[in-house]
């Protein structure tokens, strides 16, 4: 599985070309979750604060803050991959 990270400056014409190239290669499915890791980490520390906080984990959504550690681990290391 490989995560890429857009940023405001790259543009839709960067997202699209990195969906299609990947659908091209053979891609199945894609998963967004767009929120920051600085977003994820407070969530961590404070989850009060985050109750409502939707991502995107391997086929389905959850609310992050009720996720066991390692999943949430798991999601915010994935913020920071690229291709």
């Amino acid at each position: 599985m490989s995560e890429v990270m857009i940023n405001k400056n790259d543009g839709l014409a960067r997202f699209v070309s990195l969906i299609d190239r990947y659908f091209a290669a053979g891609g199945a499915q894609m998963q967004f979750n767009v929120v920051s890791k600085k977003t994820l980490l407070d969530a961590q520390k404070n989850p009060e604060k985050y109750a409502n906080l939707l991502v995107r984990v391997a086929g389905y959504s959850a609310y992050f803050t009720q996720l066991s550690k390692d999943v949430q681990k798991d999601i915010i290391e994935r913020t920071e991959e690229k291709i």
